[in-house]
């Protein structure tokens, strides 16, 4: 099966069973045909390995779409996240859509990209990571053959990206223990990205970074049309298959950014310059999609053609990487502008042993209470505390600390590694760093 955003369809092209109209009404009727323009607009998860799926969307509210498309805001997030179970089992092996429309995240403002999914460390259960609008907001969705639980809500100072988030992407490293994320954005330093490390075990993002993707001047053309711009809006996002580096595209460049240099300012190398032919025929540099054949596809943002472009060699530095243009054609697909929002269904289990489900969800927390920064290295605040009440610090091994019911604790003097928060009946997963 596949999906648009909007429907679901099965391997014959036709809208599997009950599979239409997987979004609100307005926003489902907004074009002549319904489908998502955007980039990372579903995502399909296995639901355990009985043939049932999750299908995931973000999307918009029918009451948000009057505020702000039909309103013409400067802003339009999504304020919509769900998701809808498949049985693949049924009609023969093309499916049927069982549950529908079920609600996730009501009433926040979302990014309309940045939305990956990354196996959990035990090999079969899946962390979902959706991004916020504007603030790095980040919520982490834990999908396991039973159920989809909202595990953790971690914030970030920075970056802000702004509102312009029709493009955009969020991935994950080939092992699953790195994330990045950037979407539009612009300033007079250049882009800005989010990288990470990624905990499998917890589904904590910590050693967090902002990169910013130095500026680049394309040509005189763009230079007057967009002054100051200089082609800073990054629309593609991927790792190449041994983690040492972060292929970033943008409408009319392609990057890679070295990890293993500590000078940020070093660490970039520019794969590709500019425009071969002229500006109204270009079609930008999209979304990036590792393969399992180890290449790395980049999309088109519009246009049409029957070519995309491939990374052959990514896991080379510089001009060895071999970037080639438009080499990857089909005859039969014309407009193939984004590659499907698909995780690495083949990464396995961690060799290291994490907690059972079953104790990790003694400690699932329902997320009115924040704890920020978190990761922290000295103080962190608690918001969202009912007046007064009591706050308990516990290692991760259940031995309490200290004691408070002040809403701002120093954690300077403890070691690093995972600590639990425990606040009106809830506990809240604490990064010392």
């Amino acid at each position: 099966m596949f999906c648009n955003g909007y429907v679901l369809f099965d391997t014959t092209g036709n809208i599997i069973e009950n599979g239409d109209s997987l979004v609100p009404f307005k926003i489902y009727t907004q074009n002549a045909f319904p489908a998502s323009t955007l980039t990372q607009g579903s995502i399909i998860l296995p639901k355990g390995s009985n043939g049932l799926y999750y299908v995931f969307t973000p999307t918009m509210t029918d009451s948000a779409y009057e505020t702000y498309v039909v309103g013409q805001q400067p802003k339009v997030p999504f304020d919509l996240f769900q998701y809808h179970i498949v049985d693949m089992n049924a009609n023969g092996g093309l499916g049927k859509v069982v549950q529908k429309n079920i609600p996730l995240l009501t009433n926040v403002e979302m990014s309309k990209t940045g939305m990956m999914a990354c196996k959990h460390a035990n090999g079969y259960d899946w962390w979902l990571l959706k991004q916020a609008l504007d603030s790095n907001v980040i919520y982490t969705f834990l999908a396991t053959k039973d159920n989809v639980v909202l595990d953790t809500i971690q914030r970030f100072p920075l970056p802000r990206f702004g509102y312009y988030d029709l493009a955009g992407q969020s991935c994950f490293g080939n092992k699953g223990d790195k994330y990045a994320f950037a979407c539009g954005g612009v300033n007079s330093n250049g882009a800005k990205l989010f990288i990470a490390d990624f905990d499998r075990c917890y589904g904590i993002l910590s050693n967090v970074k902002e990169i910013i993707q130095p500026l680049h001047n394309t040509n005189s053309y763009l230079d007057t049309l967009y002054p100051g711009e200089k082609d800073t809006l990054i629309r593609g996002l991927c790792f190449s298959p041994n983690d040492s580096f972060l292929y970033v595209s943008c409408g009319y460049n392609i990057y890679q950014y070295d990890y293993n240099v500590m000078d940020s300012s070093l660490a970039w190398y520019h794969i590709k310059n500019g425009m071969d032919t002229t500006f109204q025929q270009f079609a930008e540099y999209g979304q990036m999609q590792l393969a399992p054949d180890g290449r790395i596809y980049i999309g088109k943002r519009d246009g049409g053609g029957f070519s995309n472009s491939v990374i052959d060699k990514p896991n080379v530095k510089g001009i060895g990487c071999e970037f080639c243009r438009k080499c990857i054609r089909c005859d039969t697909c014309d407009y193939t502008q984004s590659f499907a929002n698909m995780p690495n269904f083949n990464l396995g289990a961690l060799g290291s042993v994490c907690p059972p489900l079953g104790v990790h969800e003694v400690v699932k927390e329902k997320m009115d209470i924040v704890v920020y920064p978190n990761p922290s290295s000295d103080k962190t605040q608690i918001k969202n505390a009912k007046y007064q009440s009591k706050k308990e610090l516990y290692s991760s091994v259940g031995q309490l600390l200290f004691t408070t019911k002040e809403n701002e604790i120093d954690v300077s003097g403890y070691a690093k590694g995972m600590y639990y928060l425990r606040c009106d009946g809830m506990n809240k997963k604490v990064i010392i760093q």
